[in-house]
């Protein structure tokens, strides 16, 4: 059983000559090519240049993490004394303001707001003070280069 709009199209193109029924097909074709473009086509490569994008990022991060270890200075001061104490006083040198609980061997900290491009190298001093971040999670901010982190440390 057919439909009667699909009879009424098909008596409609059939009432047509045969050249502006190839012209009608051909413009149909061109429609639906233009649709798959916008609809499919197009978002998918969007998405794929952002995720490509986020890629490169990500793998920047890294290479930052893992070459962070060697800009750490010897004017960076080693963690003495309970960590909720030592990690402010160490952390104040990078100028970051971090907020510690815990006791004298391990300690939760978290940081909002700070300077991505900060609390990389502060992390690596951190652990080349001797502590040890048994966690680490870096969530950015709504600013750019701006960061939020959460870590434990852990110290021997």
């Amino acid at each position: 059983m057919r439909s009667p709009a699909l009879d009424s199209a098909a008596a409609w193109m059939a009432a047509r000559s045969r050249r502006e029924q190839v012209m009608i097909a051909f413009l149909g074709g061109l429609i639906v090519i233009a649709v798959v473009w916008l609809a499919i086509l197009r978002p998918l490569l969007d998405a794929r240049t952002t995720a490509i994008g986020r890629i490169a990022a990500y793998e920047q991060v890294l290479v930052d993490v893992r070459t962070a270890g060697g800009a750490v200075t010897t004017s960076t001061p080693a963690l003495s004394g309970p960590l909720p104490e030592a990690i402010p006083v160490q952390a104040a040198t990078f100028g970051i303001v971090p907020t510690v609980t815990g006791d004298a061997s391990s300690a939760e900290v978290s940081v909002t707001g700070a300077r991505y491009d900060a609390v990389i190298p502060w992390l690596a001093a951190l652990e080349a003070s001797g502590a040890t971040l048994s966690s680490v999670t870096i969530r950015r901010a709504a600013s750019e280069g701006v960061v939020d982190v959460t870590l434990r440390v852990i110290q021997p």
